[in-house]
C-alpha cells in the first residue's frame, strides 16, 4: 500500500489501516488508482474522495504515572525562600 498512498507519519499509517479495515485491500487499491492527480495521494485525500472522516489522532499514553515529588520539593524550597525574604523585608 505504501507504493499507492503517501505515508509520511504514524497518523497516516493508522488512517490507511483504518481505510483498509473499512473497505478491504482490493477496494482501497481501486479507489486510489481511479483518483486523478500526480503521484501518490495523501491518506487524507483518499478519505476526502470517499467522503469519510478518519478517526481522531490517538494521543500518546504515558507508560507510567507522573512522579511529582521532585517538582513539589522544588516548589516547597521556593516557598520557603519567598517566606524568608518577606520576613527579612518587614
Amino acid at each position: 500500500m505504501d507504493d499507492l498512498i503517501r505515508i509520511e507519519n504514524e497518523y497516516d499509517r493508522q488512517t490507511v489501516l483504518w481505510l483498509r479495515e473499512r473497505l478491504g485491500e482490493q477496494a482501497l487499491n481501486e479507489v486510489v488508482i481511479r483518483m486523478e492527480g500526480h503521484g501518490r495521494p495523501y491518506a487524507s485525500d483518499v478519505c476526502r474522495t470517499l467522503g469519510l472522516t478518519p478517526p481522531p489522532r490517538k494521543r500518546a499514553s504515558r507508560a507510567r504515572p507522573l512522579n511529582r515529588a521532585v517538582g513539589e520539593a522544588y516548589l516547597a524550597t521556593i516557598r520557603d525562600i519567598l517566606r524568608a525574604g518577606r520576613h527579612a523585608a518587614a
